[in-house]
C-alpha cells in the first residue's frame, strides 16, 4: 500500500464511523433499556448468625443491596447528598464502606460526619450483624 492508498482508506474510514448503522435510530432506546435493565452481579457479604448454632446453613446479602440500604438511609439530609458508596469486601466480609458527599455550604462538618457514621453502623448492624463494626471512611468531594 502506498501512503496515497492509506489516505484513502483513512477518510473512508471516517465517513463509515460518522454514518449510523441503518435502524439504529428505531432501536436505540430498547437497546438502551434493556443495558439499563440488565442485572448486575454484586458481592455476596456473609451475615453474622444472630443465633448461632440453631440452624445450618449461611446467609450472604448481596453488595448491592448492602449498598441501596445504605443510599436510602442516608438520602434526605438537608446537610449532604450522597455523591457515591463504594463497599470493599473481600473473602465474603466487608471490611470497608467509603462515601462521597456533597455537603451544604455553611454545614457543620462534624455533626454530618456523626450522623452518617451512626445511620451507615446501624444499617451494616441490621443487614449484616450486630457486632460487625467496620470501618467508614467519609470524604466531602462537594459543597451544594
Amino acid at each position: 500500500m502506498t501512503e496515497n492508498d492509506n489516505d484513502v482508506t483513512n477518510r473512508a474510514a471516517c465517513v463509515l464511523q460518522a454514518q449510523p448503522e441503518p435502524g439504529w435510530f428505531q432501536i436505540r432506546d430498547a437497546v438502551i433499556d434493556a443495558v439499563r435493565s440488565t442485572l448486575r452481579g454484586g458481592r455476596p457479604i456473609l451475615v453474622e448468625d444472630p443465633r448461632p448454632g440453631t440452624d445450618a446453613g449461611i446467609l450472604r446479602v448481596s453488595g448491592l443491596v448492602l449498598g441501596a440500604l445504605l443510599s436510602r438511609a442516608l438520602a434526605e439530609d438537608p446537610d449532604y447528598a450522597v455523591t457515591d458508596i463504594e463497599l470493599t469486601v473481600d473473602d465474603d466480609r466487608l471490611h470497608g464502606i467509603s462515601i462521597d458527599l456533597s455537603a451544604r455550604y455553611l454545614a457543620e462538618f462534624s455533626p454530618v460526619v456523626n450522623r452518617v457514621r451512626a445511620r451507615c453502623h446501624a444499617v451494616v448492624a441490621d443487614a449484616i450483624g450486630a457486632s460487625t463494626d467496620v470501618p467508614i471512611h467519609l470524604h466531602v468531594s462537594d459543597v451544594h
